[in-house]
């Protein structure tokens, strides 16, 4: 604030005026400069003591190499992550504050899954994905928990700070799906087999392919996502997203799903990535609902491998079973800026060798059988600029196939 002190007395003169204008701009800028200060260190210290509560003491950690490929007989480092390998019973979920008293331990299995096939239809040349830590991950008793940065923390809330104008409709999200129509359904369970892809994204931009479950204001979801504000890079990386209460965040960011591999990370980068017309790669992701106690387990891989799960006590909805499933993909950009291509980048041609697709799309039924999905319909929200295409039933089972270019 700058302060003039004005007289009368017509002997002050100019020199004098100015005199007083320039130690009231220069006390304001001592104290604008100090304020600024204050609040970056105050800014830092939260940021800090956010790190001591995300960051558990690791038993030991393993550093992952990212790598870039640029020519197929040399690559160069580019990236190091770290996994701290924590006591499961010291794993973010149990900072839940519903599950501070739970009875859960690190060989728990699901009591009583729906039967579901190990050796889903595939393609004929596409090929499943390596989906653990390399050299047999953590010791037993441990869960892989990615390390979070202080850089993470920056980037993850500055895009809060964007996304936080939700009622904007220039920040939604873009889809390309298939969905089951509303009526009384009642879902134990859904998953498909996805193509694994690498659309180019670049600042706040990310591109995914998932399945979700829905029940009210509940939902989970699993699937692969290209997100530099996520993740820090723009590899292809796995994800589950929860949505239940308070709690609306990915992977082991906030508590709630239950780690019991000690191989398998939340955010693992797939290390194969489908090429159009060359090799295709998939995995296999499911969400099935224990009938028993009706936790909702995380099942990947063509062994059906149980990585871990939600427990039922967290949700509200989904404490029952989910009344809606989707299968698809989905985009953002923010605004002014171009969306990134949704799936391989390019629409459908109906060639599983070029296209982006989701097979073997399935849910488990109110009585726990493992069926083709069934009354679904197809939605796009801009069809100008993403493609989706039902197929539905055939000798590859229920395919759907789906895409988009980059806009702009």
């Amino acid at each position: 604030m700058l302060l003039c002190l004005c007289y009368p007395d017509q002997q002050m003169g100019i020199p004098r005026l100015l005199l007083v204008f320039l130690l009231s701009f220069q006390l304001f800028d001592y104290n604008g400069v100090e304020g600024t200060r204050d609040l970056l260190e105050r800014e830092d210290l939260e940021l800090e003591n956010q790190l001591k509560l995300m960051n558990k003491p690791a038993v030991k950690t393993i550093k992952v190499y990212i790598y870039r490929s640029i020519a197929s007989f040399f690559n160069y480092r580019v990236k190091r992550r770290i996994y701290d390998c924590v006591d499961f019973y010291k794993q973010p979920a149990f900072d839940h504050p519903l599950l501070k008293n739970h009875s859960f331990h690190f060989e728990m299995k699901p009591t009583s899954l729906p039967k579901r096939k190990r050796n889903q239809v595939s393609f004929e040349d596409e090929k499943p994905v390596h989906i653990g830590l390399i050299g047999g991950g953590c010791p037993v008793g441990t869960v892989p928990i990615r390390r979070v940065t202080k850089e993470d923390l920056i980037r993850e809330r500055n895009a809060s700070e964007v996304m936080s104008f939700a009622n904007d409709q220039t920040l939604r999200a873009h889809y390309a799906v298939v969905r089951t129509r509303g009526g009384q359904n009642k879902f134990n369970g859904a998953g498909a087999t996805l193509s694994l892809h690498n659309p180019r994204v670049s600042g706040r931009q990310y591109s995914a392919a998932r399945v979700k479950l829905i029940n009210g204001a509940d939902s989970i979801e699993v699937g692969w996502r290209v997100d530099p504000t996520l993740y820090g890079d723009s590899k292809t990386r796995g994800f589950i997203r929860l949505d239940a209460g308070q709690s609306h965040c990915f992977n082991a960011r906030c508590p709630a799903f239950v780690l019991v591999r000690s191989d398998i990370p939340l955010d693992l980068v797939y290390p194969q990535i489908s090429f159009p017309g060359k090799a295709v790669y998939e995995v296999q992701l499911y969400i099935d609902r224990d009938l028993a106690n009706g936790n909702w387990w995380l099942l990947m891989g063509h062994d059906n491998t149980q990585v871990g799960f939600w427990p039922k006590r967290i949700f509200t909805g989904l404490a029952e079973m989910a009344s809606y499933a989707v299968w698809g993909g989905e985009v953002f950009g923010p605004p002014g800026t171009p969306t990134p291509g949704l799936g391989n980048g390019a629409f459908p041609k109906f060639d599983t060798h070029n296209d982006s697709y989701f097979t073997n799309v399935e849910v488990i039924d109110g009585g726990g059988r493992n069926i083709d999905a069934y009354n679904t319909e197809s939605f796009a929200d801009d069809y100008n600029k993403y493609e989706v295409f039902d197929i539905g039933h055939s000798s590859l089972r229920h395919l759907v196939l789906y895409g988009g270019p980059p806009s702009g």
